[in-house]
């Protein structure tokens, strides 16, 4: 059996997210010593200053809040979510690179194939147009 999962993020450069991070009392999980993610759980969301709840973008999970916050950030930042396990697997992601969306949103609910390139996807592809990598695919 496969196994389930769910996840929001923010993802960027280590030591941005544990700058910005602090003052409100986010939690940061450091994926390599360039990288980490803030996991949007509810309680890590409402950590996050700003009022709107509603979604941002079509088809996402991303609130307004979130995104404004997101926008307001120097630098490289995306915003990834994937769903899998509950019958409508999917992956999605925007990224803003100083305040603008730079790359997405973008929704992939296919199914995913081991022999094709993972950095095709929302997810593991996350990156701005002129960037050569992406964010969370190196």
């Amino acid at each position: 059996p496969d196994m389930a999962y769910r996840l929001r993020a923010v993802v960027a450069e280590t030591p941005l997210l544990a700058k910005l991070a602090k003052p409100a009392g986010l939690r940061v999980v450091e994926l390599t010593k360039e990288l980490s993610l803030i996991p949007l759980t509810e309680a890590q969301e409402a950590k996050i200053p700003g009022a709107a709840a509603e979604p941002a973008f079509d088809g996402l999970k991303v609130s307004k809040k979130v995104a404004a916050w997101a926008a307001g950030l120097p630098g490289t930042i995306a915003y990834i979510e994937a769903d899998y396990g509950a019958g409508k697997d999917y992956q999605a992601a925007v990224v803003w690179e100083d305040g603008e969306v730079n790359a997405g949103p973008w929704k992939d609910g296919t199914a995913w194939d081991p022999r094709e390139d993972a950095r095709e996807r929302p997810v593991n592809g996350a990156r701005p147009p002129h960037r050569h990598r992406s964010l969370v695919n190196g």
